[in-house]
């Protein structure tokens, strides 16, 4: 009886964590954010078919698409900041993308010249041979274990040494995790101060902060998880700047030279075989992927968090769903698995484009 009452007790603030608690970060206005403009280039009629699909047919809590800089739809909580998931990695792109126009780092340097090691399983020789661009490609050889793998990233990686760094795709959490923290070291400051200088201020994000992010620890690897916390409405800004070249408001945000070179993708199915496990997608570039069928790129995150950026039709669709803001919230979507797939994120994003 008393193993019951406990267990019934843990669930229950476990549960009222969830509802009451469930967030880690203030839900405030930034004090440099601006409105964003609307079009009605979809009609009423198309929109209001568009929410109908969405909450029949699928678990999204916030879609927004934008012409431009322009809403043109928008359903569901777009200023709730939730977890991106592994969308972060395409803002990391384009964080590495500012750093080399700044010149504060050579993305042609390896990590030896850099000085970069994992305190806690020391890399080889031949593992800081690998560049910062190898990093962000994904391709860098090195296999150790790392912050926030899944079962089937865990599944695919090669054995330690298998690849020499530029060999091999390998859809690497080391090498994600290791990005953000290297580029604290080199500029000083937090990821979340770099994202809110570099891009959140610049584009005139509503809701993001310094503060909306956190690192998830582990013994093992000196590299955290590092998680941001972003709404729907300011990571369709983010994908609005590749639509523009990188400028926001005539404002360069973005090198349009790292717009340009950094979504074209360097490992293609069926070369890569580790693609394979992604089947939407034919291409990986620099922490985007790449969707030939439909002419597209995406930042993709588990769990049903889509940015995708549509050039040829001036188009962005983004689609959120809400898989947990603290850590009892993160247990208790996973527990209920409300994740929705890029297939159903893709069907959105074609509904969106075909009433253009």
């Amino acid at each position: 009886m008393k193993v019951r009452i406990a267990w019934s007790l843990i669930f229950m603030w476990l549960f009222q964590s969830c509802i009451e608690f469930d967030t880690y970060i203030d839900l405030q206005t930034n004090p440099s954010a601006t409105v964003l403009g609307k079009t009605d280039l979809i009609s009423e009629s198309d929109q209001a078919g568009i929410t109908s699909y969405i909450r029949s047919n699928t678990r999204f809590d916030a879609c927004i698409a934008l012409s431009g800089d322009k809403v043109i739809y928008s359903y569901g909580d777009i200023h709730v900041p939730y977890n991106c998931a592994s969308v972060r990695k395409s803002i990391f792109s384009a964080l590495y993308g500012i750093a080399e126009e700044k010149g504060l780092i050579n993305l042609d340097a390896t990590l030896g010249e850099l000085g970069i090691d994992d305190n806690k399983n020391p890399l080889t020789s031949t593992e800081k041979t690998a560049t910062i661009r190898q990093l962000l490609q994904a391709r860098s050889g090195i296999y150790l274990p790392a912050s926030g793998e899944s079962e089937g990233m865990k599944r695919r990686k090669p054995q330690r040494g298998q690849y020499l760094p530029g060999e091999h795709f390998y859809y690497n959490n080391w090498d994600f995790n290791a990005l953000p923290i290297i580029l604290e070291k080199i500029t000083g400051k937090t990821t979340g101060e770099l994202i809110n200088e570099w891009i959140a201020v610049p584009a005139g994000m509503r809701t993001f902060m310094p503060e909306n992010i956190t690192y998830q620890y582990v013994d093992y690897t000196e590299y955290p998880q590092t998680r941001v916390y972003i709404s729907a409405e300011d990571l369709a800004r983010f994908g609005a700047l590749y639509l523009n070249n990188g400028k926001w408001d005539q404002r360069q945000v973005i090198p349009a030279a790292w717009v340009e070179t950094s979504v074209v993708a360097v490992s293609r199915q069926p070369v890569d075989a580790d693609l394979l496990e992604n089947e939407m997608m034919e291409g990986y570039a620099c922490l985007w992927w790449v969707d030939d069928d439909e002419n597209t790129f995406w930042a993709d995150g588990a769990g049903g968090h889509f940015c995708i950026v549509d050039r040829a039709n001036n188009l962005v669709v983004v689609l959120r769903n809400n898989t947990g803001m603290s850590a009892p919230g993160y247990l208790f979507y996973n527990a209920q698995n409300p994740y929705e797939s890029n297939e159903s994120g893709n069907i959105v994003y074609k509904l969106i484009k075909s009433k253009l």
